[in-house]
């Protein structure tokens, strides 16, 4: 956790800067639908900090570092790069460390509620659960903008690669809860 807000602050401004620029220069480039998609990730996480530091929720150093990692990788090797259309295994690989990052990340936020500490074998189920429950939100986040604002290029060509994409989120959510189970993130208890 980064206890001091002063550099909580410092991280969240360079994410913010290092997006601005990328969203300014897709937009220069004619690629107005991966701006959107920048927009609304760096959105996301300005708010998750917002309300990180409001209301004092705690998150893992190293689950925030992989965090921001996987949406930069997304925003600049994906979007400005253009991985997303000229590689084919692109794709693939950030949806297994997506879906890894975002499964530690939801686990971290979600045992906060909790008074008791999991088993072993629920807190792997749990952790799986919740990231193929993250992957197969945001397939169908795809499907529907593919379907009502037919961006250019579309976000999910054929069934092969939802398929793909949701074998990618299965490996990544398989390793975060191994990595979960036996690591421990907060505490003793969790």
């Amino acid at each position: 956790m980064i206890k001091d807000k002063s550099t909580l602050l410092k991280v969240s401004v360079l994410f913010l800067a290092i997006q601005l620029v990328l969203i300014f220069q897709l937009n220069n480039l004619g690629q107005s639908s991966y701006a959107r998609s920048v927009m609304a990730t760096t959105s996301f996480w300005i708010l998750y900090t917002f309300l990180e530091a409001r209301y004092g929720f705690y998150m893992n150093t190293y689950v925030r570092g992989i965090i921001i990692l996987s949406l930069l990788c997304d925003s600049f090797f994906g979007s400005y790069l253009d991985f997303y259309q000229t590689s084919f295994t692109f794709d693939k690989l950030l949806h297994i460390f997506g879906s890894y990052s975002f499964s530690l990340f939801a686990y971290i936020l979600a045992v906060q509620l909790l008074s008791h500490p999991l088993s072993r074998a629920f807190k792997f189920i749990f952790i799986l659960s919740l990231g193929l429950s993250i992957g197969t939100f945001y397939e169908i986040l795809e499907f529907i903008t593919d379907t009502i604002s037919h961006p250019t290029p579309i976000s999910q060509p054929s069934l092969l690669d939802t398929d793909l994409d949701l074998i990618g989120d299965l490996i990544g959510a398989m390793m975060a809860a191994i990595h979960g189970t036996y690591r421990t993130f907060m505490n003793h208890n969790f």
